[in-house]
């Protein structure tokens, strides 16, 4: 039988996600108000688009208030992915900070990299 050497991470941590790869989960909520909507399939396309460059897997929740994706984290971060939905969302003036997009119209796009996968 074949041995194994863990090397990253070095302990199996039951409850927690556990990384092999660079590859990161990313879950973004929209306040699903005024610009921080994805209310059709054509308005969530434009958003998979804006993110599809750098997500290698993604699902937008049925009712388009969530979206989950999969990404290289060594090419993203929560910043990064709020930027991204943000540009697309809002023509206009738009901050970021952390993870969350604050849009023109005060409604937010948030994004955070979950430590625990289970329930999502």
């Amino acid at each position: 039988m074949a041995s194994l050497t863990r090397v990253y991470p070095t302990a199996v941590a039951r409850g927690t996600v556990q990384r092999n790869t660079a590859q990161t989960v990313y879950k973004v909520v929209l306040s699903n108000a005024g610009l921080a909507v994805m209310a059709s399939d054509a308005a969530a396309a434009r958003v998979t688009d804006a993110v599809g460059s750098f997500a290698g897997i993604l699902q937008v929740k049925a009712d388009g208030s969530e979206m989950y994706l999969v990404a290289d984290r060594h090419a993203t971060s929560i910043g990064t992915v709020a930027k991204h939905i943000a540009q697309v969302l809002d023509t206009g003036a738009f901050t970021v900070s952390g993870g969350v997009a604050t849009l023109s119209d005060t409604q937010t796009v948030t994004v955070t990299e979950p430590t625990n996968l289970e329930g999502m």
